[in-house]
């Protein structure tokens, strides 16, 4: 994609109408129909956003925060103090991440509701194998991109396991792109990719609201990865068609993102966005103009500031659908050396 396919003209700049919620179990009221809750997560983002439909008679929950002690006692005082009387008739989560989806299982069973979700995003989170020792296809990802040992064995235990998850309902509604919902008649359904396989966002046309998920974060910039169960993916190819798909919603749309704050002004922030991949792409084709690089030795290039283990596999991942993309645009090429790493250099 090149600077010429942004869909943009003269966006508005940003504006944030709604302050963040005061306290853990606050709900913050967009519309009489609309409420926003934020949840603490114990990360360097601190937190997600949920959002509240009252739709078919009572509340859907638009994502669920991870699966902990402290998101279930926030759960338990909303439903005691702010939504007190009041009925639960379904939770709608957007992806599979497990700040999004952690606590369906536990909602659901909890209000003998139905999930809704996409169909890519069920089977993704259900497939993902509960791994007792880690197979050699994850070793082997992380060694062709030149991965230093001394790492190595601390990356790998991450992707042994769900903490933050509770059990998966046995069952969900699918949602699909333009799906309207059952409860809720005049919000569509609108699929976007990248982030995650088959990600749900929300537009309702009479309301100007859209609840974008991760698709569309307001100040910091959204992971697409490579991951380790799909090593030859082109994740970034998909992103950027989304966004284009995006850079069509109105300026005055209000966008009710998985994190920071609300905000209108979709149109500015989208092109923010494919101007921050079109950077990405020149500091790696400078990087490898002339000498061979691995994934790794890019990420201390795009990345120069220390990183933990879990922020690397990120960076690592990111790096990779950058790189992956420009392979297959034909702007880098890719050789596997003698020891097993892949190289890469700018055409």
């Amino acid at each position: 994609m090149t600077e010429q396919h942004v869909a943009v003209s003269s966006p508005a700049p940003l504006t944030f109408p709604y302050d963040a919620p005061q306290s853990k179990a606050e709900l913050v009221d967009i519309s009489p129909e609309i409420k926003w809750l934020r949840m603490p997560m114990p990360y360097a983002l601190d937190h997600v956003n949920i959002y509240l439909l009252q739709v078919g008679g009572g509340w859907l929950i638009i994502d669920t925060g991870l699966d902990s002690t402290e998101a279930r006692e926030i759960w338990e005082e909303v439903f005691s103090g702010p939504l007190r009387g009041e009925k639960v008739v379904g939770v709608y989560c957007t992806h599979y991440h497990v700040d999004h989806l952690g606590l369906a299982g536990y909602l659901t069973e909890r209000w003998r509701v139905p999930l809704f979700t996409t169909y890519e995003e069920y089977f993704t989170l259900r497939g993902w194998p509960d791994l007792v020792t880690v197979p050699w296809q994850h070793a082997e990802f992380f060694q062709r991109a030149g991965f230093p040992q001394e790492r190595l064995q601390e990356t790998l235990v991450m992707f042994q396991f769900f903490p933050e998850i509770s059990p998966m309902p046995p069952s969900f509604i699918r949602l699909q792109e333009g799906s309207i919902l059952p409860i809720g008649k005049d919000w569509r359904v609108i699929i976007g990719r990248g982030h995650s396989p088959e990600h749900a966002l929300l537009f309702s046309g009479d309301r100007g609201v859209l609840i974008s998920g991760d698709q569309l974060l307001p100040t910091i910039t959204t992971n697409v990865s490579v991951s380790v169960m799909n090593p030859e993916d082109d994740p970034l190819s998909h992103w950027l068609v989304s966004l284009d798909r995006l850079a069509e919603i109105p300026d005055e749309v209000l966008v009710l993102p998985g994190h920071g704050l609300p905000f209108r002004g979709a149109r500015k922030r989208v092109a923010e966005l494919q101007s921050h991949h079109q950077r990405r792409f020149q500091v790696i084709r400078d990087a490898c103009f002339d000498r061979e690089l691995s994934a790794y030795e890019l990420v201390q290039v795009m990345y120069p500031a220390p990183l933990s283990d879990f922020d690397l596999q990120l960076a690592l991942g990111e790096c990779l659908a950058h790189v992956r993309y420009q392979i297959a645009s034909g702007g880098l090429t890719l050789r596997l050396d003698e020891s097993g790493v892949n190289r890469y250099r700018t055409v």
